[in-house]
């Protein structure tokens, strides 16, 4: 997935669809600074954001559209954030969320929830520990339905949900801590995936808050796992398990971050394959651009050596030696608050063709091209923002044993 979205802003002409975007964001930040609280501050957006977008609609290109925009990547969280509210919402309490009253409708097909039932033998601060998850995963719902409508766009319905796909959760606790586990660190690495394709600060932040909520609940059932002495098995192979089948008491790398998962290898394991459109949890799929699985498994950052980091003039080399840098690296704020550099590589004898991601060996695609060459950013570079040279001569997979080198660049 490239970074349409961002680099069109880029090269902004006046009167253009992608300048009012920009205006629009602007709106809405300014809006969010002057904002006492967050009820009043979406009250106002959606009469800001209908302006605005109004704007947009009746300028020239008006038709003009990224190949994706942050209502994308928000009701893909969307449909994540129901599996997870079904799932504790039946386990506490043997009901769906819909019985409950919550809004279950949008854009998108809608489906019911099937499997699962009320966890018996869940007491004590385990059944409190579930229940606050719970409550926290019906929230999350309700806030983005109500972020998505105020800033303009449609959320999705909840589409089909089987609760019963792998035939675990609901017969006794150490199940319910099973599949609670993989729901808590798949949904860490959901969030840490699409972070870097949302082009929205303001809604950045609220990602960023959602994911470290995400995070945790992933710790306390962590902890829950070992102190019970719950085998589990990875999901994939950025999945590393707790004790006892394991040794880590936090999902973490090499480098001390969170693995991350892209939407496509996320939807690989809760449809439960490669290349798949429905399956697994969602057995009619799920509503949104974001609806194919990836065609492998995820990778830890850890699997082969093809890291590096930039310093000086920020190049970075790999196992491949190949060589990527930024200049300028350090460079230095804009008015906006990020920044922007010229990213330059230079592969090795052999490689023919390779692609530069961001944030991960599978992260968006911001160039791709010969061994040699270079490409400027937009105005959209954070501080700590890594640029990945893969190697894809020949269809090489994008993963961590081709990564030739990386470079991170540092925004005073």
């Amino acid at each position: 997935m490239r970074y349409n979205n961002v680099i069109e802003i880029n090269s902004l002409t006046e009167g253009s669809s992608s300048e009012k975007e920009f205006e629009h964001r602007s709106i809405i930040k300014d809006l969010l600074d002057h904002s006492p609280n967050r009820r009043k501050f979406f009250r106002t957006l959606g009469v800001a954001s209908a302006m605005a977008g109004a704007a947009a609609a009746v300028g020239p290109n008006a038709n003009a559209q990224s190949s994706y925009t942050d209502f994308d990547i928000l009701n893909f969280a969307l449909n994540l954030e129901y599996l997870e509210a079904e799932f504790y919402t039946v386990a506490t309490t043997g009901q769906t969320i819909s019985q409950l009253g919550m809004t279950v409708t949008g854009s998108g097909a809608s489906g019911a929830t099937t499997g699962g039932s009320q966890v018996s033998g869940l007491t004590g601060a385990a059944l409190a520990i579930a229940q606050e998850i719970a409550k926290d995963e019906q929230t999350h719902v309700k806030f983005i339905q109500t972020a998505i409508a105020s800033l303009g766009g449609t959320a999705i319905a909840k589409p089909a949900i089987n609760l019963g796909a792998l035939g675990i959760g609901f017969s006794s606790v150490n199940s319910f801590l099973t599949l609670a586990r993989a729901f808590e660190d798949v949904g860490v690495t959901a969030y840490g995936g699409a972070a870097p394709l949302i082009s929205s600060k303001t809604v950045l932040g609220y990602a960023a808050r959602i994911l470290a909520v995400e995070a945790y609940h992933a710790g306390n059932i962590r902890l829950q796992i070992s102190q019970n002495g719950i085998q589990t098995t990875a999901l994939d192979g950025a999945d590393h398990l707790p004790p006892p089948s394991g040794s880590m008491y936090f999902h973490t790398d090499n480098n001390a971050l969170t693995e991350v998962r892209t939407p496509q290898q996320v939807l690989y394991l809760v449809y439960g394959g490669a290349s798949l459109s429905a399956g697994g949890f969602f057995p009619s799929g799920v509503n949104g651009l974001f609806n194919m699985s990836a065609a492998s498994a995820a990778t830890s950052d850890n699997n082969g050596t093809g890291t590096g980091t930039g310093t000086g003039t920020g190049t970075g080399t790999g196992t491949g030696n190949g060589v990527i840098s930024a200049s300028p690296n350090p460079t230095t704020h804009t008015s906006n608050g990020d920044s922007m550099t010229t990213i330059s590589w230079n592969a090795p004898s052999g490689v023919t063709t390779v692609q530069i991601t961001i944030g991960s060996p599978t992260g968006p695609l911001f160039a791709s091209g010969g061994p040699t060459g270079s490409a400027p950013t937009g105005d959209w570079v954070s501080n700590g923002m890594t640029f990945y040279l893969q190697n894809v001569s020949g269809g090489l997979p994008l993963t961590a044993a081709n990564t030739l080198g990386t470079v991170v660049v540092t925004v005073q």
